[in-house]
């Protein structure tokens, strides 16, 4: 019988899960995602975009670290299913996208990941703030004002992209 993960009693318990999920998915987009988008989308406006994106979420990535350590606690990821699905969506569909679709699709799927990430963010700040973890709050806070300005700049990508798309008859 499968062991039952442990349970969170308490609310550092419970921002420590968050964090680790912030880190899990920071690290995930920092290796594999953004890279790999990067060098694969072909509108340029999106792929600077990405590549600008990126260097911030390395930053990123060092940010939730440091919070781990103002806490006195080792960083450790923790499993983020929601990430998980949400590339499992786009790998599904991406083979069925023409090329000059492609760069909104992957604009579409980029934001579902930035929506998510803000969530994450905005729950972990609520909970390191009623806490009294102000100096953790503020490391995230940098990172949730840097996903809400990529989310803006991916809607304004795909805006452009959707003006692009021919209507059918």
């Amino acid at each position: 019988m499968p062991q039952m993960p442990p349970q969170v009693e308490t609310g550092r318990e419970l921002l420590l899960e968050q964090l680790g999920q912030l880190l899990t998915v920071e690290t995930t987009l920092a290796k594999l995602v953004l890279p790999h988008l990067a060098q694969t989308i072909a509108d340029d406006d999106v792929k600077q975009l990405v590549q600008k994106h990126l260097s911030e979420t390395k930053t990123h990535v060092e940010n939730v670290k440091q919070a781990f350590a103002r806490l006195g606690e080792e960083p450790a990821g923790r499993p983020a299913p929601g990430l998980d699905g949400l590339r499992a969506e786009r790998d599904s569909k991406v083979g069925e996208i023409i090329p000059g679709l492609r760069a909104g699709f992957d604009c579409a799927a980029a934001m579902g990941t930035e929506h998510y990430e803000i969530n994450l963010y905005d729950a972990a700040i609520r909970v390191a703030t009623a806490l009294g973890e102000e100096d953790v709050a503020d490391l995230l806070r940098t990172n949730l004002t840097q996903e809400t300005g990529a989310l803006e700049q991916l809607a304004a990508q795909a805006d452009r992209l959707a003006q692009q798309i021919e209507p059918q008859p």
